[in-house]
């Protein structure tokens, strides 16, 4: 390293021994963004181990588009990689781009609009099941949901499968995976208490369940359609099967954890915010029943429901889906005239970025408008990433966009979801921050929309 660059300086407050170890823990959100108001990069401490923090939104741009100097790890990503092997979600180098060039394909233009298909079917069912009046767990359906919809995407219905239980053990096991990720130690989480028995259970039949799906794969030889065979039937240039059977478990593991949680908790946040803000779910049913106009969403109308996308862009921004993420970087580096050692710890807060004022006006504010292309293109390149950059990008996010956008959509056109008074819902300490509780009170929009067509016809007349 030459002599120019220098030692990043080492946030205020701290405590002896423990540094910023119980800021990190008790109010990790607000403690992230008083970062963002400091240098571009900074040093915690975090008992004896040093955590750089990047502050700066270019600089965060870089490190992701430099995955040779900062690689995936830490803390997080090594537990992970403990329980749910080395899936596109883990991995990290040579294997990661491997797995990524054989999968990008499942999750092109034409494979994401026969998946759509299944996203609109499910969110309609879903919703059909609701009485007019009836108060409806909102957290609840929407985590069923996106668990639906990614076992149709990845499993053939003709596959046996108890799908019940299956999708029962895999919640059982998301609910858990925040407890199980924070025990660095991993002594709590060996307790016989019933949380860790419950959560073994479910994680050996997840685990033994794809297994025996894999098998009758292989077994029967035949392409279903689904994203399973889609892997199962990649080839490497010599012909031969491109993933072994592990491989394949760890893919299905990681498409399950990241296909679920993120968009279920981004849908329920936005039901939420759609309730407190009723000039938003006003213009937001005027699309709906436009565009809609009382059918279901297809994979063609994502392109036309633009409001609904911003509100679901704004959701992502105040609801962020984690505090933090981390790297480690492979070698000594010069980083926007830092130094920074090789094996050391790098964190951004995508939840720092998405309150910060000196990036987002009024920053607590719920204002889908500021994602209207003209107010959006003074957002800086590496403020706004809800699905990442660069090689760790999330490859789903096209299908994630379409799913949320569909399935809010079709909620809206059909309901209106309001707050029950006195509940006050509140992000649940977990990875992907989703509401604890969020009970809703279903009224059908069915006269609302006859109105409209009823309005429209006289018109046309």
């Amino acid at each position: 390293m030459t002599s120019t660059m220098r030692a990043p300086t080492v946030a205020a407050g701290g405590l002896p021994v423990l540094g910023h170890a119980l800021e990190m823990k008790r109010r990790p959100g607000e403690f992230l963004l008083s970062l963002q108001s400091g240098d571009p990069v900074v040093r915690l401490r975090l008992g004896r181990t040093p955590v750089f923090v990047v502050n700066d939104p270019a600089l965060i741009r870089q490190l992701l588009l430099d995955p040779a100097t900062f690689g995936r790890g830490g803390p997080i990503t090594d537990r992970f990689r403990q329980l749910f092997g080395n899936g596109l979600g883990i991995s990290d180098g040579d294997l990661h781009r491997r797995q990524r060039s054989l999968l990008t394909p499942a999750f092109n233009h034409a494979h994401t609009a026969g998946y759509a298909t299944i996203m609109s079917d499910v969110a309609r069912e879903m919703t059909q099941h609701w009485q007019d009046g009836q108060v409806v767990r909102v957290e609840k359906d929407m985590d069923v949901l996106a668990l639906t919809v990614v076992t149709r995407v990845i499993f053939a219905d003709e596959i046996e499968l108890d799908r019940a239980r299956f999708m029962a053990e895999t919640a059982v096991v998301l609910g858990g995976l925040f407890r199980k990720v924070a025990d660095t130690t991993g002594v709590l989480t060996r307790l016989p208490t019933p949380a860790n028995r419950r959560y073994a259970r479910a994680a050996e039949y997840l685990h033994a369940t794809i297994n025996d799906v894999i098998e009758q794969y292989r077994v029967h030889g035949v392409d279903h359609g689904d994203l399973l065979s889609t892997m199962m039937h990649a080839v490497d240039g010599d012909g031969r099967p491109a993933m072994t059977d592990q491989q394949l478990h760890d893919e299905v593991l990681t498409l399950f954890i990241g296909g679920s949680n993120t968009i279920a908790n981004t849908l329920a946040w936005a039901c939420h915010e759609l309730a407190t803000h009723p000039d938003v779910e006003k213009q937001l049913h005027a699309e709906v029943d436009e565009v809609l106009a009382g059918r279901p969403a297809e994979f063609a109308d994502v392109a036309r429901l633009d409001y609904t996308r911003r509100v679901i862009s704004e959701t992502l921004r105040v609801r962020t889906q984690g505090l933090f993420l981390a790297k480690v970087t492979t070698r000594d580096t010069e980083f926007g005239g830092y130094a920074i050692p090789a094996g050391a710890t790098v964190i951004y807060s995508a939840h720092g970025l998405n309150h910060n004022p000196t990036i987002h006006s009024d920053p607590e504010r719920f204002d889908p408008d500021r994602w209207l292309p003209e107010r959006a293109k003074s957002i800086p390149k590496g403020a706004f990433m809800p699905f990442g950059m660069g090689a760790h990008s999330c490859i789903a996010e096209g299908f994630a966009w379409t799913e949320m956008v569909i399935s809010l959509a079709t909620v809206a056109a059909n309901w209106q979801l309001e707050s029950v008074p006195g509940h006050q819902p509140r992000p649940k300490p977990a990875i992907t921050m989703p509401v604890d509780a969020l009970p809703m009170t279903a009224t059908r929009r069915g006269p609302q929309l006859s109105r409209l067509r009823s309005s429209s016809a006289s018109g046309k007349g």
